[in-house]
């Protein structure tokens, strides 16, 4: 289906505040190659695919899209499988996060009806699980019980310490444990921390009596009990990112649970604005607000907030929001950045890594990761068990203990 019209001129691929824009005209198909591109720096990617891949696409087609990126994935996987099978395990790894990758990147413009979604979802589901497989210490393919239905997450446990510190990671409406994985796997295995990345109940209709949020702050704190329920957890050490918009749960499950040591939200910004929205609807446009922080106040455990200069927020409202909470005595730290060091648009798209990097630096202060936490190298597994299936641990499963 053609999504936009074929434009007869069309203009030339530019970098802006954004990024790297390649299609002027195609704005969305634009936003999906710089996170390619960006994901390089995260080892999911390589440029020279990305850039070949955009030259063979009928940009705005979304056949074609779905098509070369698929393509291109299957390519990946086979040679993936194939150096497994040869036990080339860290070039198995790559080549499995960038399979999976491309897997994502081919289904983003499928609506959910289309047979093909759930499809690629299994599929991209079966490159993360083989991704897993040949980390050492190997991944883990948990589920968690939530009401009728079952919550999914992935584990890479850091082989540094005994009892290790955990991040969790979640995202925005559209992003999936897979996503996340890809994100933040290399972060976390550098600075010696182990990871968790869960699908949450997104589903608004299935949930009529309150807000999905309740319900996803509500799953959170199953993940956070399960991991507290593990012999190789530091319970004292467990974080929270909210990665983009997903910054708003965060902060509200921040807010609601004391036992998190740090958190990365958006330190109530999107509660506060929504608040002096309906505020000004009731009493008039005129009515001047401060920031009014309620979630930020309740936050016992430290927080950052990081955002672009080319951000969806005003620098203005989000400065004050953290000077008010500041003078509250919220321990809350806010990280700028600006349009000359790159890492200025939304989730510093068009630089990732840099904000990335400054997440775990700061993370690792505050979790106090010192060598003895710090992993030297990122492992790969010596011996590559295939096909392993979770098994039963109480309402939890997984994948792997090894």
């Amino acid at each position: 289906m053609m999504r936009e019209q074929a434009k007869s001129v069309h203009r030339s691929p530019r970098y802006d505040a954004d990024g790297w824009t390649h299609w002027p005209d195609h704005e969305v198909e634009s936003t999906q190659l710089r996170r390619l591109l960006g994901d390089a720096q995260e080892g999911a990617s390589f440029v020279s695919e990305c850039l070949m891949i955009a030259g063979k696409i009928v940009v705005g087609d979304d056949e074609s899209w779905l098509e070369e990126w698929r393509a291109l994935a299957d390519r990946i996987a086979r040679r993936a499988r194939l150096s497994s099978a040869e036990g080339h395990f860290t070039t198995a790894r790559n080549e499995w996060l960038r399979a999976l990758n491309y897997y994502r990147t081919a289904s983003a413009f499928l609506v959910r009806s289309d047979p093909r979604t759930p499809e690629l979802s299994r599929i991209a589901n079966s490159c993360a699980e083989a991704f897993l497989e040949v980390l050492s210490p190997r991944g883990e393919v948990l589920e968690i019980r939530f009401g009728t239905n079952l919550l999914q997450g992935y584990l890479i446990r850091s082989s540094a310490a005994r009892k290790s510190p955990v991040v969790v990671a979640i995202g925005e409406e559209r992003d999936t444990k897979e996503d996340l994985l890809v994100r933040f796997q290399s972060h976390a295995i550098a600075n010696g921390l182990s990871l968790l990345v869960t699908d949450l109940p997104r589903e608004i209709e299935r949930f009529q009596d309150r807000p999905v949020h309740h319900y996803q702050c509500v799953a959170l704190r199953r993940w956070l009990d399960y991991l507290l329920s593990r012999d190789d957890v530091d319970r004292k050490r467990i974080a929270l990112i909210g990665d983009g918009l997903g910054g708003a749960l965060a902060t509200r499950v921040a807010a609601t649970e004391t036992r998190w040591a740090a958190a990365v939200c958006d330190g109530g910004f999107w509660d506060d604005l929504e608040h002096r929205y309906v505020t000004a609807s009731l009493f008039g446009p005129d009515i001047k607000l401060s920031p009014f922080c309620k979630l930020a106040r309740q936050m016992k455990c430290p927080s950052l907030v990081v955002v672009g200069e080319h951000d969806y927020v005003s620098l203005e409202d989000i400065t004050a929001l953290h000077e008010h909470c500041r003078a509250a005595g919220v321990p809350m730290d806010l990280k700028i950045f600006k349009g000359e060091e790159t890492g200025s648009s939304h989730r510093q798209l068009d630089n990732p890594s840099i904000g990335r990097q400054f997440i775990f630096d700061w993370l690792r202060d505050k979790l106090r990761i010192d060598r003895n936490d710090q992993a030297p190298s990122i492992p790969t597994r010596k011996n590559c068990v295939k096909n392993a299936r979770p098994l039963a641990l109480n309402d939890t499963r997984t994948a792997s203990r090894a």
